[in-house]
């Protein structure tokens, strides 16, 4: 299967997509510069880049566990922009990619039927949660109270030569160092409270 050649029916597409890893042969992805991809309807190509480069233009290879590690490795280590990038340059080219970003992150409002996010973040406990699923008691562990710094646990610590206790460094590095103010627990204990996830509130614009 050429990835460069899409079904233009969206049916067809998310066939496509639920059947393409189940074939026998090996799929090839054929990829193709942006520099030289421009051609005429009868097959020309414009300018001299495809012809200084004919031999490096079009390169095939064959997706297999290799190719899919890689690629994953690639997605860990790109930069959040560069990798947003493309997948927005996907969504206005590749329907299929469109079609799958779109199941993976847009849903409906069952109230409002409005086109909405399907993951939002718990203000909480700063967990991404499906609004899709049925909320639960006891999904959700947090702190409502302050973490704060146990001093004698920095008996040592000098803030005037190794500088302030309460960092997001000190906190991430040394959490038996922090206290929570709600139910004395150290910095790496569990949330105190059980609920369900909520919903981030907008917050309101002050009047001038």
């Amino acid at each position: 299967m050429l990835l460069t050649t899409l079904p233009s029916s969206p049916e067809l597409i998310g066939l496509q997509i639920m059947t393409s890893t189940g074939d026998n042969e090996p799929e090839v992805i054929d990829l193709t510069l942006s520099e030289s991809s421009s051609e005429d309807e009868d097959g020309a190509t414009n300018g001299s880049i495809h012809d200084n480069q004919s031999d490096m233009s079009e390169v095939e290879i064959q997706l297999n566990e290799e190719t899919r590690t890689q690629l994953k490795n690639v997605i860990n280590t790109v930069s959040a922009t560069r990798l947003r990038q493309v997948l927005v340059e996907l969504i206005d080219t590749e329907q299929a990619v469109e079609i799958a970003l779109t199941k993976e992150f847009i849903t409906l409002n069952r109230e409002t039927h409005s086109i909405v996010p399907r993951w939002e973040t718990c203000p909480n406990c700063d967990e991404d949660y499906d609004v899709n699923t049925e909320r639960e008691d006891g999904e959700c562990l947090f702190h409502p109270g302050e973490l704060e710094v146990d001093e004698d646990f920095f008996a040592d610590h000098d803030e005037d030569v190794h500088g302030p206790m309460d960092t997001e460094e000190n906190r991430a590095s040394f959490p038996e160092g922090f206290i929570w103010s709600c139910c004395e627990g150290r910095g790496h204990a569990p949330g105190c409270v059980e609920d369900r996830h909520q919903a981030a509130v907008p917050r309101k614009r002050r009047r001038i």
